[in-house]
Order: C-alpha cells, then sequence, then structure tokens
C-alpha cells in the first residue's frame, strides 16, 4: 500500500505549480488533497492550512468543512495538541487525545483531524480532517506518506528556488553592455546545459584603448561549475584592477583555484587584452583554442599558455600576442560548441558526427563581413540545430571579435573615400 500510495500522491503533487513560492504551492496542495478524487477515497472531506506567527498559528486556507469563513482564526502554541503536532511533526486528532478542547476544536472541524507539520521560517500545520473506516495504522501510513511526499515538494522547491537566485547572480556578472573599443566589435552568446553552467566570458576595459576579454570554462555543469566560475570571474577583475601582468594574474588564480579543495574539479581559461591597434596579448590556460579567421581564407589557434586550472599549483603560464588586422575575426568558444554531437541521421561525407572546428570555421568563414552579433548568435544557433534542437549535453558559450574594415565606416556627406584599408 505504501509504496503505491506514494507514487499517487507524488504524481498529484506534481501537477501542483511552485513557481509562486512554498506558501502559494501548499495552498494548491490543501486544495489537491481535499477535491481529488483520489483522496477522498482516502477519506479526506476537508483541509485547512495554518502558517506559523510568533506566539500562534493563523488559519489561511480552509476548504470544505466550515468553509473559507473561518480563515483568521488563530491557535496558540500554548496549545496541547499544537505542542505535540510540533514535536512529533505528524499527529492524529480526536476527542481523545490528551489535552483536546472539544470548543476550540468545533471553530474549525466536525471530523476527526490529523495534522503534518511541514516547512520552517515559518512552519505550517497541514490539518486534514478525515472520516476514515480502517486501522489507525493504515491512517498513519497515509499521513506519512502525505508528510513524505509534500517535503519532497518543499525541498525540489528550495533548491529550484537556489538554482534560479545561482543563475540570476551567473546572469549579474556578465557584462550588461559590451565596452566599447573604436575599430572593433564584440558580442558574445552563452547558454548553460542545466538551470546555471560553468561557462563564463568576461569583457572589461581595463585602461584607455585596451580591454581584458575572458572566456572560462569549469569542469563539468550546474551549480558547483557556476560556483567555481563565479570565483574565476571576481578573482581575474581583481587582477585587472591591481594591473598584474596577465601571466602572474593566470598564475595567482590557478593557485587559488588549487587551494580551494576541489581537487577533482579543475577550469580551462582563456584570458587576453585587446589594444586598439589590434595587438592582443594572451595567455590559455588549457582551454579549446580560439580561431583567427581572415578574408583570405587563413584560421590560426591561439595555443600559447599552459595547462588547465586548479591541478597544478605550480603550473607555468606563456604569453603570446597576435595582431587582428582589419576583417578579420576571431572566435573564442568552449568545447560545448565543437563537441556538439549529432545523433540522428548519417555523419557528413568525413564521418564527422561533432560540430567540429571544421563546422565553425566554414560556418564563421562565411560570416566574415557580418556584424560581430550576428555570428555569435549564428554559431549558436547552428550548434543546437546540429543536435536537432534537443538540450544542450554540455554548457556552450561563443564570443566574437571582429575588426572593422573601411566598408564599415560610412564616408562623411561630402567626402571621397581613397584607397583600401590600412593594414598594421
Amino acid at each position: 500500500m505504501g509504496k503505491k500510495l506514494f507514487r499517487n500522491v507524488e504524481m498529484l503533487l506534481a501537477e501542483i505549480d511552485a513557481s509562486e513560492g512554498n506558501e502559494k504551492m501548499l495552498e494548491d496542495i490543501v486544495h489537491l488533497l481535499v477535491e481529488s478524487d483520489d483522496m477522498v477515497a482516502l477519506g479526506i472531506v476537508s483541509g485547512r492550512l495554518y502558517r506559523e506567527r510568533e506566539n500562534d498559528y493563523e488559519l489561511i486556507v480552509s476548504v470544505s468543512g466550515h468553509g473559507p469563513g473561518i480563515t483568521g482564526k488563530t491557535v496558540s502554541k500554548d496549545y496541547k495538541v499544537v505542542q505535540e503536532i510540533e514535536r512529533h511533526r505528524l499527529y492524529v486528532i480526536s476527542p481523545e487525545t490528551p489535552g483536546f478542547d472539544a470548543e476550540l476544536e468545533a471553530q474549525f472541524s466536525d471530523v476527526d483531524s490529523a495534522a503534518i507539520l511541514v516547512g520552517r521560517d515559518p512552519a505550517y500545520i497541514l490539518s486534514l480532517g478525515i472520516r476514515h473506516h480502517g486501522s489507525e495504522d493504515e491512517l498513519l501510513v497515509l499521513l506519512e506518506t502525505l508528510r513524505a511526499a509534500v517535503g519532497m515538494k518543499l525541498r525540489q522547491q528550495a533548491l529550484a528556488s537556489q538554482m534560479k537566485q545561482a543563475g540570476e547572480i551567473q546572469a549579474s556578472l556578465l557584462p550588461a553592455h559590451m565596452p566599447e573599443l573604436p575599430g572593433f566589435e564584440i558580442a558574445a552568446v552563452t547558454r548553460p546545459a542545466e538551470e546555471v553552467g560553468g561557462d563564463v566570458y568576461d569583457v572589461q576595459k581595463v585602461e584607455e584603448g585596451v580591454l581584458a576579454i575572458m572566456v572560462a570554462d569549469a569542469s563539468g555543469h550546474g551549480l558547483p561549475a557556476a560556483l567555481q566560475a563565479r570565483d574565476v570571474v571576481i578573482g581575474m577583475r581583481m587582477g585587472q584592477t591591481e594591473n598584474e601582468k596577465i601571466t602572474a594574474a593566470v598564475r595567482r588564480m590557478n593557485r587559488v583555484i588549487h587551494g580551494s579543495g576541489l581537487t577533482s574539479r579543475f577550469i580551462s581559461m582563456f584570458y587576453g587584452e585587446l589594444e586598439d591597434t589590434g595587438n592582443f596579448i594572451y595567455v590559455n590556460g588549457g582551454h579549446v583554442p580560439p580561431l583567427v579567421l581572415t578574408p583570405g581564407g587563413e584560421a590560426f589557434e591561439l595555443k600559447t599558455g599552459g595547462p588547465v586550472l586548479g591541478p597544478l599549483p605550480d603550473a607555468v603560464y606563456r604569453r603570446n600576442y597576435v595582431n587582428l588586422r582589419p576583417g578579420e575575426v576571431m572566435v573564442i568558444f568552449t568545447d560545448g560548441v565543437t563537441e556538439r554531437e549529432r545523433t540522428d541521421g548519417p555523419a557528413d561525407s568525413d564521418g564527422r558526427r561533432e560540430f567540429g572546428r571544421e563546422g565553425l570555421i566554414d560556418l564563421v568563414s562565411g560570416m566574415l563581413d557580418r556584424p560581430a552579433r550576428d555570428i555569435a548568435r549564428a554559431v549558436m544557433d547552428e550548434v543546437v540545430a546540429f543536435g536537432s534542437g534537443r538540450p544542450l549535453e554540455d554548457d556552450a558559450t561563443v564570443l566574437v571579435i571582429r575588426r572593422l574594415t573601411a566598408e564599415d565606416y560610412p564616408p562623411a556627406e561630402g567626402l571621397v573615400r581613397l584607397g583600401g584599408p590600412h593594414r598594421r
């Protein structure tokens, strides 16, 4: 009886929308328990929900029985029955119950009742009017099943709320608006595999004419990865504030992650500083190599750096630089982009079942004259489509830097543009 009953109650509670908070969810549960045919068959004929206050419990919902007209009534915490409910968290109430006050109870119900204590800060008492013709053991099984199912629903809601808050915190770390750098366009798109993810990007102004750019990917996904990614964003911003050299900032971040005690976790990071001259100094900390694509059809990888951050406390990181010329596009991405798999249909002519580096190069090479935001969105759309639209297996992020050409600047009225773009 217990397992089948629990499954039935769990299925009923799955219909409850928890998006409006715990109290509204509990109100809906009271209605469901009283009005569902399955629960009526078990003898539940009325229900009430009481909210904890400092010295008493206030009735906030009354379904059937005496109806909603009795809401607002209170029961003192000094009442012995309430004290027993708080002590046992599940209690059967009848005229034979020690301390039973018939006059007080008559204000709320004219049938035997059972009460379940759920939640905390505030706690709630879910009280049910039950006409039960079975044994007391069967009644206790019913009540314990209801308490377990409602408790699980509350825990699920609490976890969902925490994940939502974590997602909001993570989103708040992303640049609300991309800093501008004359002669360049920068755009980024990120999509977590779960409510929150381990991918993160950042673009910050370091000084006049210089932007710090970072894309990082914590191992795994979900809340633990998101927390680690958050720490990396904050840590690298601290280094920018203190004007650390990029290799020193990456080494310090590596030691911090190693010292966190999460030895089973690591994070890859690509970090660089872009100057308005087109010079880009970078360090690649075990990250999938970004690509620089040229109008001439060439593609270069930016590999120089060191290992992923975390496992090795004394890891050495080297820097390198590249000059981004007019018309060239840099694409910084996470492996959730290139490792997106095709699960249906045949592989391509090369036997490729992953979106891969080749798929990314093919797509972006045909869009070098398009705005950076269009390129970033197109990459993410293609990654989703490549997997037939199913949810992502891993977090995916793409950040695009495009250096503008002379054609991107319309000539002022009355002037004629002469010659092509100046290339350094």
